[in-house]
Order: structure tokens, then sequence, then C-alpha cells
């Protein structure tokens, strides 16, 4: 065997054998849907995507899909696509969108689906969203929470960032109001629930959503451990609701506290998103509140 012949060979076990590193790796970190809608309306997709490859990614497109699986033909809807700047190796990028809904819609339980780039991608939490005719104008308001985008591990006095949003399911505008937010840890009984921060919400116009970006700092006394989050709506009940009781939103396991000292993780610049918005279903326009 000739010195050429062994570099070849040498070349193609190493091809073989080690692992191959992902170019571009495009990972969803969160994402918050509306739970509801109806034909000819609307609906908002809060989405924070990362690139955990090694190169820059270049443009991305993500698509987005209902599908009806009690249909025999479980037949695609689109309802949209966010086009994405570049994303260099190890930066995210957040994007807010709003999508109308098709006129022919039917009712029924759809399952979300997303696409990057024409490739199906999972999540980690299965969204269905419910289709039914809206509810008549007048109706009293129906504060409820839509979902929450939090960073999977921090440390004590880590600033992280958090992605929340509510919605409005009644049919009359709702003022202002608060959402207290909670880290719980319920294997640590004398620890919960700790308060990581309050919004205050100026006001959300019926059948519409509002979504907030801030930077809260982890308690420096926290214990280790996994702990989920609570969002807590309009706990002073300032608004008037046709139903009082499904106003929080909660889910386990969202954030690991690490131990150790700070580490700060500095919040990623947000290319599209602004600090408090409100998106408004019927006429599809936003404003900014403060």
């Amino acid at each position: 065997m000739t010195i050429r012949t062994g570099w070849l060979l040498m070349i193609l076990f190493l091809a073989v054998m080690l692992p191959a590193h992902a170019a571009v790796n495009i990972t969803s970190e969160g994402l918050i849907v509306s739970e509801t809608g109806y034909a000819g309306g609307s609906l908002t997709v809060i989405e924070v995507v990362k690139n955990a490859g090694d190169d820059e990614t270049g443009p991305v497109t993500i698509s987005y899909y209902l599908v009806n699986e009690s249909e025999g033909n479980a037949k695609r809807v689109p309802i949209g696509s966010a086009d994405l700047e570049s994303i260099t190796s190890g930066g995210d990028y957040s994007s807010v969108k709003t999508f109308l809904l098709p006129l022919d819609l039917a009712d029924g339980a759809y399952n979300f689906v997303r696409e990057v780039m024409g490739k199906d991608t999972t999540q980690v939490q299965q969204k269905t969203i419910h289709i039914a005719d809206p509810l008549p104008d007048g109706s009293d308001a129906d504060l409820v929470g839509s979902g929450l985008i939090i960073p999977s591990r921090a440390g004590p006095g880590d600033q992280i960032r958090v992605i929340a949003a509510v919605e409005n399911r009644g049919g009359t505008d709702a003022g202002m109001f608060y959402v207290d937010m909670y880290l719980t840890n319920r294997s640590v009984q004398a620890t919960e629930p700790l308060l990581l921060g309050t919004w205050e919400v100026g006001s959300v116009p019926a059948t519409g959503q509002a979504s907030t970006t801030r930077t809260f700092t982890i308690p420096r006394d926290i214990v280790a451990g996994t702990y989920g989050v609570l969002m807590d709506v309009d706990p002073g009940n300032l608004v008037p609701e046709r139903d009082e009781a499904n106003n929080d939103w909660y889910r386990d396991g969202m954030i690991r506290i690490i131990a150790g000292g700070p580490q700060t993780i500095a919040p990623p610049v947000l290319m599209n998103t602004t600090t408090s918005i409100v998106m408004i279903s019927q006429d599809q326009n936003s404003s900014d509140q403060s």
C-alpha cells in the first residue's frame, strides 16, 4: 500500500467514524400560539429560534400550517410564514407575527405545524388550535394567559429575558390589569412561589392579544432545581369577566436553576419585537403600549 493510498483510507475512516458537525441547526427556543380562533379572524404566533450550528444561517423561512386530524386526508391549511434575517452561530431571533385565517376554515380542533426551510420540526409542546365562531359582540371580557417563553436554565442572580402573552377571548375590551409571573418548585415547598416580576397591561381589545418582552433577575436566594412558571392574570380582578377561573397559565419544568454564583445571561437583541405590543384580530391593526 502506498503512502498516498494510506492517507486516502485514513481520510475516509475519519469521515465515517467522526460525528459531523451541523453547519446550520435551527431550533425553537419557545413558541406561543393563541389557542382559539375563527374563520376570517387572526392567529398570533410568537417564536424565538436559535442557530445551534457552526455557521451563519443566511435568510430563513419558517412556514406555519393548521391540520385538522379529524378529516380523513388531514390536509394542511397554510396560514403564513416568517422570513427571518441571517442568524449567526449561537445567536437567536425573536419573531411576532399575526396571520389572517382563511374565511372557509371549518370549525374543529387543529394541530399547529411548523416547517423550517420546507422541513417539519418537532415542537417541545404540541399546540392545538380550536376554531369556532366568535363570541357575540358585547359579551364580557375573558382574560387568559396565552403562554410564556423563558430560558431553559439560569443561575441565582442571572438576568433573563422573558416573553409573555395574554389574550381577551371576550366581546368587550379589557382595561388596565396586571400579570404576576412566578417560579414554582413543588419539591421545595418553603421557597414557592417566587415572584419573578409583574407586567402592567394597559388594555386588550375584544378578541385581541397583548405581549411583552422583559428582563427579570433570578432571586439570589433561590434553591437549585427544576421550576415551573405561573402567570397569574389579573390577580386583583380589575377587569369584570365572564369566567374568572381560566385566567392563570402554568407549565411545569420550564427552567432549571443551577447551583453557583450569578452568571449574567445578557438578553439577545430583539430584531422585530417591541417592549409591549397589542394585536387586534378583527382590524389587523397593532399599537404600542408603554
